[in-house]
């Protein structure tokens, strides 16, 4: 074969180096990423040497290289030992230092330490977590690439002890599997009456929606952050069926289920019933469902809901909204209850208070309530901004206070929330307060969207949410934003919540309030502190207000000054989410749905042009060439490079980008050229004529419809004959988003080839990419298989007679290189030169076993008749192959199709008597 000559493209950099990564001990190195690409995403949690083995991470050799070799951990323990690395490289009594310059080697560490240094002097680097490269390949440039280390910090205190109440101090974020707006469902609305169980039946013919379901604007799931708007609707008094299919990676926990719902619903599972729940009011339902019922992989959610037995009315609602929700992520993040103690606690870098001046018990609440919230967070302190400074920015995250008490003089955490009853609030009339002023915010003032920036773990970056208030949209008569950030919040999940809950006081018209008190009654008062107020002046009685501000007195006046504004858990909102949930597949690489083929003639001359591939095939009739097209994984995947192995390893040859595809909805026979598809993805991208392949077959793209999923083709185009397909059969559109081998191979080879996907982060690796092999048969110069083959007149026909009467047209493999493409059913061209036809029949015996008995090179014709009285009498079918033959080479496909012998008698038959 004509292998590429190989030439030298740049040069390998290697480099020793040591870094600091913050102050340690840790509890864990998570993910370790060069030039935002992933190089090493196994967790590590105690000193140990790892090898990284991501060559091409930047692109290989042909482009900037990648990350490979050996890099110690040393997480800073009180009993690290030093690094041997890192007393070799400071030795000067070794011959590291010239191993430096004789192989180019980048040395990291400090000049003046190499050159004065005794190995008995370095640092054990103990109390900070590090890192040393020893001798570690960084690619192709000179200049370090950028690295960034997610480190993880939960369970350990940074003296190495373990952490305060350590069982609520990991939080998990949540994912929802299918959340409102967002799932494709299956349903089917059915009257009151029906009582079939529709759970295993066919539901090819039900309609597509999303959730909400619901007859009109409903404002009560808004309070449990549910959209208020129904995106599918349904009339009052009927019964809901619907259907929806989830992935799941992991069956390790529990999944919790929520639901608003008015009235009932029933729920099942891959076909088992694991809920049931009925009120007579609307009712928000908040469940758990055992792991047990799912599986790892793909999942069957089916639902009945049923609406009450009270007839049709305007007070009345029918509504079903639910999520279901599970682990979001694999990396954990700390309740913010143990970030704030600890700022407080620690000698090193934080305030330095004795653990005896903290109120454990307002601690503990918090701790309690945030991780009962879901409320975790992940953030690095730096000494750029005060550790005051750092502690206001998680308390406006968690939306809580932090003050001493003036009673106890300990440390308080208070997190403001809706856990107060009105009617136990301390309630304040005109005789207790003086001096009060009062304003309320007006309508222009209010704010009716919020868009919230947090920071996407799973996509390792910045990402945005926005909610509305839309009933102040509609009141103000336009968007009146305000973005907030929220940086230590890592999903989207969590950050709908906040969005909503800054919004629900940022769109009030909430009061505000100074007055003064006397200490008597405001001794045990802190900022967040809740009471009510009466005022006839203001109009008010009896209203909820907060604690922003107190200033107590200086020993000689003892009047204490008041700021406060009125409690948004007390005013109502309803607002609609435009809710996001967290993407479930990470950014790391991963394998994708992919075919290999040898390369097709038409191909090869539209990449290369017809004289070049003529003159390439005219020297040596048996070159081959293969290429691959692969489907995207998930919207994280950038592209794939195409690696070959013909024997002698894999080497990159090309790069592919990914490529239109569809399942079929069901099986499709030889004459099928419209019919339904399924799991479409960047349909878009075909316009007509474009190839798209069906397991060996090659069709032209007519058109889609993306209402009703309906595909248009012509069938059996190019070197290719018509054939039945199976539902579930995969369709690739790879014409234009291909990858090609360029390598000249011949007949008889085989090579294997792998697609090795790429993302903004990471890049597949070589052992994870499935092989897809190619045997190679001089596809390009073969002809074109006759087409609009009939027999008798007739397509595909049941059975024959007497002979086999046998039409068809040509094709022209030279020719047929521009202008719309042919299909099989298309009229014939002039034919190639030098094409002859051959014809061979079978006939195939009652056990299945076929002989040859007719095979001719009928030569350059369109018609043949085979005399059937010749052919042996045990024949109960007959096999037809009909093939183009050039010079000695024959056609790609053939037509191939088996029928019955019409005259035959009846066989395999049992006798019965009946006396």
């Amino acid at each position: 074969m004509g292998k590429k000559k190989k030439q030298t493209v740049g040069y390998k950099y290697y480099a020793y180096g040591h870094f600091v990564l913050c102050h340690g001990p840790i509890d864990s190195i998570t993910r370790i990423r060069f030039q935002d690409k992933d190089a090493f995403t196994t967790e590590k949690s105690s000193n140990q040497r790892i090898y990284i083995n991501k060559p091409s991470l930047f692109g290989g050799d042909e482009q900037s290289g990648g990350i490979q070799g050996n890099v110690d951990l040393l997480f800073g323990h009180p009993d690290q030992q030093k690094s041997s690395v890192i007393a070799y490289i400071t030795d000067t009594s070794t011959a590291a230092l010239a191993d430096t310059y004789k192989f180019g080697i980048i040395s990291l560490l400090f000049p003046d330490v190499i050159n004065n240094a005794s190995t008995a002097l370095i640092s054990a680097w103990r109390g900070v977590t590090s890192v040393v490269f020893d001798n570690l390949y960084i690619g192709t440039s000179p200049t370090l690439p950028d690295s960034k280390w997610r480190v993880k910090r939960i369970h350990t205190l940074q003296d190495g002890q373990s952490q305060w109440y350590d069982e609520k101090a990991e939080i998990n974020p949540v994912m929802y599997y299918f959340a409102p707006n967002e799932t494709a469902w299956k349903y089917k609305s059915v009257p009151r009456t029906d009582s079939t169980n529709y759970v295993n039946a066919e539901k090819g013919a039900w309609s597509k929606g999303s959730s909400p379901f619901g007859d009109k604007e409903f404002g009560a799931p808004g309070a449990y952050n549910f959209p208020t708007t129904p995106a599918t609707v349904i009339d009052q008094q009927t019964i809901l069926w619907a259907e929806t299919s989830i992935d799941i990676d992991s069956v390790d926990q529990d999944f919790v289920f929520e639901c608003y719902l008015d009235n009932g619903i029933t729920v099942w599972v891959n076909g088992t019933q694991v809920l049931t729940n009925y009120d007579a009011n609307a009712h928000y339902l908040n469940t758990t469902i055992d792991a047990s019922h799912f599986n790892v992989g793909a999942n069957r959610i089916t639902i009945k809901c049923v609406d009450d037995a009270l007839g049709v009315r305007p007070g009345n609602w029918i509504w079903f909204d639910l999520r279901l929700k599970g682990s979001a992520a694999k990396e954990a993040d700390i309740n913010p209850a143990h970030i704030i103690r600890e700022c407080l606690t620690n000698t090193l870098w934080g305030k330095g208070a004795i653990t005896g001046l903290i109120d454990e018990v307002s601690f503990k609440a918090c701790a309690d309530t945030l991780y009962a919230e879901d409320m975790g967070m992940s953030i690095v302190w730096s000494d750029s901004t005060s550790i005051k400074e750092f502690i206001d920015n998680v308390l406006e995250h968690i939306n809580g206070e932090l003050y001493v008490d003036r009673i106890t003089n300990l440390w308080t955490l208070k997190l403001i929330r809706d856990d107060y009853q009105v009617k136990d609030l301390l309630h304040l009339t005109e005789s207790h307060y003086k001096s009060l002023t009062f304003e309320r915010k007006t309508l222009a003032e209010c704010i009716n969207q919020v868009t919230v920036t947090y920071y996407d773990r799973e996509r390792a970056k910045d990402s945005t949410i926005t909610i509305q208030d839309v009933a102040r949209i509609a009141q103000q008569g336009g968007v009146i934003s305000q973005n907030v950030e929220y940086k230590g919040f890592t999903n989207s999940s969590l950050a709908s919540r906040i969005a909503l809950r800054d919004l629900k006081t940022l769109s009030s018209e909430l009061a505000s309030i100074e007055f003064d008190l006397p200490e008597s009654i405001a001794e045990n008062w802190h900022k967040a502190y809740v009471f009510k107020l009466s005022n006839s002046r203001y109009g008010l009685s009896e209203a909820v207000f907060r604690v922003t501000e107190i200033k107590f007195g200086d020993g000689v006046d003892n009047t204490v000054s008041i700021k406060a504004i009125e409690d948004s858990f007390s005013s109502p909102m309803q607002a609609v989410v435009e809710y996001m949930p967290p993407v479930k597949s990470d950014i790391a690489a991963k394998d994708a749905t992919a075919i290999a083929f040898e390369v097709p003639y038409i191909e090869l001359v539209e990449q290369y042009g017809q004289d070049e591939i003529d003159a390439k095939l005219a020297s040596n009739p048996d070159l081959s060439f293969v290429g691959m097209a692969a489907v995207r994984p998930n919207n994280y995947h950038i592209n794939a490079s195409l690696y070959s192995n013909a024997g002698a390893g894999y080497a990159e040859e090309s790069s592919l980008d990914f490529c239109p595809s569809a399942t079929l909805k069901s099986a499709i026979g030889y004459l099928d050229t419209t019919f339904e598809v399924e799991n479409v993805a960047e349909f878009d991208l075909l316009k007509a004529n474009d190839r798209i392949q069906l397991n060996d077959e090659l069709l032209a793209f007519v058109s889609f419809d993306a209402t009703t999923h309906i595909l248009t083709v012509k069938r059996g185009v190019a070197d290719t004959v018509p054939a039945k397909h199976a539902a579930s059969a995969r369709i690739y559109g790879w014409d234009n988003y291909s990858g090609l081998d360029s390598t000249e191979y011949f007949s008889g080879e085989t090579v294997a080839m792998k697609a090795l996907t790429l993302t903004g982060s990471d890049i597949l690796d070589l052992s994870e990419a499935t092989a897809h092999s190619v045997n190679c048969s001089a596809r390009a110069i073969r002809p074109y298989p006759p087409a609009n083959v009939k027999i008798g007149g007739v397509y595909y026909p049941a059975d024959v007679a007497a002979s086999i009467v046998l039409t068809w047209v040509d094709r022209n493999r030279v020719q047929q290189t521009g202008g719309s493409i042919l299909g099989y059913f298309d009229a014939g061209v002039t034919a190639e030169s030098d094409v002859t036809y051959k014809l061979i029949v079978y006939a195939i015996d009652a056990s299945n076993v076929q002989t040859e008995f007719f095979n001719q090179n009928v030569g350059a014709v369109n018609t043949y008749t085979v005399d059937l009285s010749t052919a042996p009498a045990t024949a109960r079918k007959f096999r037809v192959v009909l093939k183009s033959v050039h010079i000695t080479y024959e056609s790609f496909q053939s037509f191939d199709y088996i029928l019955n012998a019409a005259f035959t008698a009846p066989y395999n038959l049992t006798a019965e008597y009946i006396v």
